[in-house]
């Protein structure tokens, strides 16, 4: 009974984590295309530098999206 009264599950704080990860990789991807192919056609292609800046950048988005969408409903 006690188990059932909770507000947070462990398994919904292992599927936000999995979701968080996803997410933030697919925009970290999304980012470092437009920046690596658009914005700065002088950087090499493979640099990892840039890279990492565009994963920061993607976590980063998906952090704020993932912040903003708890608390606005409180």
């Amino acid at each position: 009974m006690g188990t059932s009264n909770m507000e947070f599950s462990p398994i919904m704080f292992i599927i936000m984590g999995i979701a968080f990860v996803f997410i933030s990789f697919f925009m970290g991807m999304m980012i470092h295309s437009a920046w690596m192919y658009e914005d700065s056609p002088n950087l090499p292609r493979n640099s990892k530098k840039a890279w990492i800046l565009c994963m920061a950048a993607g976590a980063g988005v998906t952090g704020w999206m993932f912040a903003y969408g708890y608390y606005v409903n409180f």
